[in-house]
């Protein structure tokens, strides 16, 4: 067979296909019907219709056609539970054998069963007919257009050109054949979408047409080079904005394929001269379409992602730093921005029905818009366009949200982005600067806009006093809570976030009493605003401003004292916000109390020694005690101060806080102390490590305690944790910190390192699991079995101390060292003997002979090799007193319990 022969046979492949899959739906619609025919005899029967309806051949009447047509298919499964009497053998009115002396079947069961086979088929009619050719068929359509496009390039029937048409030709056919078959189900009366789970066949024509004419440009402009990049920008735009038009007649998949082609199509085409207008104009037009899709169809996950996508395309062409970026940018910004107010605000112009509350989907239009304009006015250095086009977003979206309560808090939004244009202020040289003035070179390298110290104040001064007049205003007119709350917020939290910005950019965080003075005037404005809105009941606003007001008298104090006062203070209104929830019982001053925490954890987060790294070399009363201690009092006094209103999460999480800045404070205290002040040094030492394990066993053993006395599991939880970190690093000391690993120093014959190291955490151990509950008996055999490790390793290593000094090193282990171990191990068996048959205890006789084993391993293996002469003898007639002394001892105890040692 020739090359012309396979391409007819792939060309006729398509309506063979078709045709086969007809005839396979009729002959099953053929079979259901005659199955429908017996079902309705067999309903007629059973309804008592005449025998003439019942014999083979005759039609059925009308009442079993309508019967049939009504019958439900549950309902047919549930005959067969229906109980027949049973025949009775002796009757003469019993059910008749056939001539095989089987009963006949029951017609109850037989149109079950019937029912069961007339859903398979039916459900298999569905899968044939209305699924499975569809998707085949489209998938044949894919698949015949490459295979014939390939053979003709194999055979070189058609060039770089023709190729191209044929494809958009192809194209064409498909979005033509979708919609003509769109108009036919219409005309006809069908549902204009299929049912969920059913492929739309005219959607899937116009969805692998669009596909394919996407395919077909993008090959023209990269593969063959036939068109330009600009045309083959706009031909792949006009594609995706046809595709998003197109999906207002076939559904949301075309909707989200569109715009994934528009959003791709500026990646796909490359230039050397790349035009940002370009860009931010297509994906205007794009945004725009797929917005006015979303709305006329309220799909507000697609409105959701069309933002996105605007933004998205907004911060690359900045990030990417493209010629003419930050304009572009800032035209995105103001599109998006209009686009929000007409299209997804509700209540609001074109947007959709509501409105009566604040919705989300304005606050996230509008929260983006504002973050792509503050972006670009950062990249533009606070140029004077980019500065415009900033302040024209902020604006508007304090309009939008004072025109339409859903868009609420799109002015919470702007209060935060006032302040970044701040970070980004470019002032005028100094007067001592090193920089050359300008001179004939001037402007060969571009310079930044310079601004004024007193433009800065002015926008601070002016921006401040907008948002908190607004925002009162709005508190005031707003006449439900949550719109009330936005409001609020807007006034307190970006007066609050300017003063801080203007304070980092102008004094470097260091002491400033014109800044603590007006961080006073703020709490004194906000305490009087919360003060009158709780006299006009409004609880929610109130509570807002109330913080605000803990807030600026927190940064009052942090910006007239010095160093990391500002972690402080904001610890000091942690706990100011929790008393005035006392007094002032108003919702949501409890969650704020415990946001605020969290704000100073992030802050510690972020420089954990809070005050830099010049903390001195004073033990303990450095800056960590007051960075740690306070915020430690603080919010343990939060929680105390919340306690008799409930245990809700605001005040787990302040303990949680108390908690966890007490350990940190002693962590960082003990790295303080091991490291003589320097806090960035990545060394560790066996005292740093010993000591963090005393500490962490310390506390584990008194939360544990706490959670015995109060019963609160919450206790129990960080005690837990506790235990963790205290074994690990015990666990650390025994391996990376080994003195005979390190050969550092460990200090005196006693109180040395060692003690604190292994002594010490030994005995919390102990303690420690002496305190557990009796339930809770694998917990308590791991801390002891750890307490029994340390405290032999104390004692071996004491050893070695004594024998080598305060540098152990095994290369310098002697024979007497050596069985001064064994000696050593012992008396240590020994020792847990006697406390075993003190205290009455099995784990601790197990324990003791775990050792005793232990020892005898040792000198049978070693000590018989290694040690020479008395030492030798001295080693067995040693160990051979104290095994028989440990034989009779367990021996009168035996006797003692009647030959059953206790269980203890």
């Amino acid at each position: 067979m020739d090359e012309w022969a396979w391409l007819v046979v792939l060309i006729l492949a398509f309506p063979v296909m078709a045709v086969v899959a007809l005839v396979l739906t009729l002959r099953q619609r053929a079979r259901l019907h005659a199955l429908e025919a017996r079902m309705a005899t067999l309903e007629a029967a059973l309804a008592g219709a005449p025998a003439a309806a019942r014999m083979p051949g005759a039609e059925a009447p009308p009442a079993a056609h309508a019967l049939s047509a009504r019958a439900d298919i549950k309902d047919v499964k549930d005959a067969e539970d229906i109980e027949e009497p049973e025949p009775n053998p002796g009757s003469i009115s019993g059910p008749a054998l056939d001539p095989r002396g089987r009963a006949p079947r029951r017609p109850l069961a037989v149109l079950g069963r019937l029912g069961r086979l007339r859903a398979h088929l039916g459900g298999l009619e569905e899968k044939i007919g209305a699924r499975w050719t569809v998707w085949v068929g489209g998938l044949a359509l894919a698949l015949g257009g490459v295979f014939l496009v390939r053979f003709a390039v194999e055979q070189n029937l058609i060039g770089p050109a023709g190729r191209i048409g044929l494809g958009l030709a192809l194209a064409a056919a498909l979005l033509a054949a979708g919609e003509a078959l769109r108009r036919l189900d219409r005309r006809q009366g069908l549902p204009e979408h299929a049912p969920a789970g059913m492929p739309q066949v005219p959607g899937l024509l116009t969805a692998v047409g669009t596909m394919t004419a996407f395919g077909s440009l993008y090959a023209a402009y990269d593969t063959y080079h036939l068109i330009t990049p600009p045309l083959a920008f706009a031909l792949l735009g006009l594609t995706a904005i046809g595709t998003l038009l197109a999906a207002l007649l076939h559904g949301p998949a075309l909707a989200a394929l569109g715009f994934a082609g528009a959003a791709v199509t500026p990646r796909l085409i490359s230039t050397d001269t790349p035009d940002a207008w370009g860009v931010a104009l297509l994906i205007m037009v794009v945004g725009a379409a797929a917005l006015a899709v979303a709305r006329i169809r309220l799909w507000r996950w697609f409105a959701l992602l069309a933002v996105a996508g605007t933004a998205g395309w907004g911060f690359i062409l900045l990030v990417f730093t493209i010629p003419q970026a930050v304009p572009a940018a800032g035209a995105l910004a103001l599109a998006l921005l209009a686009l929000t107010a007409v299209l997804l605000t509700p209540g609001h112009l074109l947007g959709p029905p509501g409105g009566d509350r604040p919705d989300p989907m304005s606050t996230y239009g509008a929260a983006l818009a504002l973050a792509v304009a503050a972006l670009a006015a950062s990249e533009g250095q606070a140029a004077p366009m980019p500065f415009a086009v900033f302040l024209v977003v902020v604006f508007g979206a304090l309009l939008l949200a004072w025109r339409a309560e859903a868009a609420t808090f799109a002015a919470l939004a702007a209060a935060v982005a006032a302040p970044v244009i701040l970070t980004a202020w470019v002032f005028p040289p100094d007067a001592d600067s090193a920089l050359a003035p300008a001179g004939p070179m001037a402007g060969i390298v571009p310079e930044p806009a310079r601004l004024s110290v007193g433009a800065f104040a002015l926008y601070g001064f002016g921006m401040a006093l907008v948002l908190a007049t607004v925002g009162l205003a709005g508190a005031r007119r707003a006449q439900r809570g949550l719109a009330g709350l936005g409001w609020a917020a807007t006034a307190a939290t970006g007066p609050l976030l300017l003063l801080i910005a203007a304070y980092g950019r102008l004094t470097a965080l260091d002491r400033s009493l014109p800044f603590a003075a007006l961080a006073l005037a703020l709490a004194a404005l906000f305490t009087a605003a919360a003060e009158w809105l709780s006299r006009l009941r409004r609880p929610a606003p109130a509570a807002a401003l109330a913080a605000g007001g803990v807030v600026g008298l927190a940064l009052a104090l942090a910006f007239a004292l010095e160093k990391g006062w500002l972690t402080v203070g904001l610890a000091l209104a942690t706990l100011g916000v929790a008393w005035v929830s006392t007094l002032r019982p108003l919702p949501g001053l409890r969650p704020l109390s415990a946001g605020l925490g969290l704000v100073v954890l992030a802050r510690v987060g972020w420089e954990p020694t809070i005050a830099g790294a010049d903390l001195g070399t004073t033990p303990v009363f450095n800056w960590l005690l007051w960075g740690y201690g306070l915020p430690t009092l603080a919010f343990a006094g939060a929680a105390r101060l919340l306690a008799p209103a409930g245990d809700d999460w605001s005040r787990r999480t302040l303990e949680s806080l108390a908690l966890v800045f007490a350990v940190l404070l002693a962590a960082l205290e003990v790295r303080h102390l091991a490291h003589g002040g320097d806090m960035e040094t990545p060394v560790t030492s066996l005292f740093e490590t010993g000591l963090l394990a005393s500490l962490y066993g310390a506390y584990a053993i008194g939360l544990e305690r706490l959670a015995g006395v109060t019963g609160r599991t919450f206790y129990r939880l960080f005690s837990n944790l506790m235990a963790t970190l205290a074994a690990l690093c015990a666990l650390a000391a025994l391996l990376t910190e080994n003195p005979f690993v390190t050969g550092e120093n460990v200090g005196g014959p006693v109180f040395n390192d060692l003690l604190l190291a292994y002594g010490l955490p030994a005995g919390l151990a102990l303690l420690y699991a002496a305190g557990l509950p009796a339930e809770r008996v694998r917990l308590r055999l791991v801390a002891g079995g750890l307490a029994l490790v340390l405290a032999l390793a104390y004692a071996t290593f004491e050893v070695s101390r004594l024998f080598q000094g305060p540098v152990l090193d095994p290369e310098r282990i002697g024979a007497t060292e050596w069985y001064a171990y064994s000696a050593t191990w012992l008396a240590f068996g020994i020792a847990l003997l006697g406390l075993a048959l003190w205290r009455g205890s099995r784990t601790l006789r197990l324990a003791s002979a775990a050792v005793m084993m232990a020892t005898v391993l040792k000198v049978f293996v070693s000590d018989m090799a290694d040690l020479e002469g008395v030492l030798r003898a001295l080693s067995f007639i040693g160990l051979g007193i104290v095994l028989v002394a440990m034989g009779w001892l367990y021996q009168r105890l035996l006797a003692r319990n009647g030959g059953h040692g206790d269980t203890a």
